[in-house]
């Protein structure tokens, strides 16, 4: 018996060499059939689909990528992919690469540098054609290594690196975010404002508390670094971070916070201490969240646009593998305040 007569094994999936000896094409045709190739007609498109949907035939990745030297994995490395901002933003990249044709690899690296190290190993390793990320506070472009060595392209997202001048970059134009977020309370009549999350160690928290400052000193209030508590943009820890602000500093009545998710632990805690958001503490926040119109008061946020940054920066990557020669693509997208409840009306 020869090898191409060999008997398939019960539950072994075909080949598609099996599966073209079977509709009597070559190996070839039923090859680009499957690639949609419009070389080959319709009607053998058709019936090559239809062969592999009932023999259960799975592509090999492995022998593609052997075969065209394109792996179709792209890295995707985020901080928190539980947190609604990334979830959405992986949703949008997700659809955007997969349409086309290529496979995501998601990393959560929790803001820990050796996470993202071993991730940007293992997409080395499988040889990924792109990473977007946003990284991890105090690292540089080293981290990256791995993979810049090889020539991938790094899209940064949301976040990036501002040593690494070769990258392209998609995120909100943070300063002006945080400077809409704080001029809202500014317009309002508050002149004691704090602002609630994020650190040190990252282009996000670094431009939204410049863009703070400048709001504050533009209106003739002078800058005081307690100004700022400093926490994980997280509920829980914003609620305990204006627990310990109130108690500290009473006079305060307007709060910027980092997030949406900061906003709601801070209003919980105000509450908790006999402080009403919306009317004894105006409270805006940067997110967008779809909570943010469900809570009560209503939260005022400036938008921080994930689905579209997201988008964004897959058609970057993509741009970028057709053209890897171009120029550096970079893109800050314009914030949008959107005004309810929580801002309150002017002090008394």
């Amino acid at each position: 018996m020869s090898r191409g007569d060999r008997p398939e094994r019960p539950g072994r999936r075909p080949t598609q060499r099996e599966i073209a000896r079977r509709l009597g094409l070559s190996p070839a045709t039923v090859s680009l059939a499957l690639r949609d190739n419009p070389m080959i007609s319709a009607e053998t498109r058709r019936l090559v689909r239809e062969a592999i949907a009932e023999a259960g035939y799975v592509r090999n990745v492995s022998a593609a990528a052997l075969r065209t030297g394109r792996s179709r994995i792209v890295g995707v490395s985020f901080h928190n992919i539980a947190h609604q901002f990334f979830a959405e933003m992986l949703i949008a990249i997700e659809e955007t690469l997969g349409a086309a044709g290529l496979s995501v690899f998601i990393n959560n690296h929790g803001e820990q540098a050796p996470s993202l190290a071993r991730f940007v190993e293992t997409l080395s390793a499988h040889g990924a054609e792109g990473l977007l990320v946003s990284p991890p506070p105090h690292v540089g472009p080293e981290i990256l290594a791995p993979i810049a060595e090889r020539g991938t392209p790094v899209v940064y997202v949301s976040r990036r690196i501002r040593e690494d001048e070769r990258a392209d970059w998609v995120v909100n134009a943070d300063r002006t975010a945080m400077a809409r977020a704080a001029g809202r309370l500014l317009s309002l009549g508050h002149r004691h404002i704090a602002l609630v999350g994020g650190q040190p160690g990252n282009t996000v928290a670094e431009e939204r508390v410049a863009g703070f400052r400048e709001a504050l000193e533009g209106a003739g209030i002078g800058w005081d670094a307690r100004l700022w508590r400093q926490c994980r943009p997280r509920l829980i820890e914003g609620g305990a971070a204006t627990r310990a602000l109130l108690a500290e500093a009473p006079r305060v009545t307007g709060l910027v916070a980092f997030n949406d998710l900061v906003a709601f632990g801070a209003m919980n805690a105000a509450r908790s201490m006999g402080v009403e958001p919306g009317r004894d503490l105006g409270v805006v926040a940067l997110g967008g969240t779809e909570e943010a119109a469900a809570y009560h008061p209503a939260l005022t946020t400036v938008l921080d646009n994930p689905a579209k940054i997201g988008r964004l920066a897959a058609e970057m990557l993509l741009q970028r593998l057709e053209e890897p020669g171009a120029p550096p693509r970079r893109i800050a997208l314009d914030p949008k305040l959107v005004i309810r409840a929580s801002c309150g009306a002017p002090p008394g």
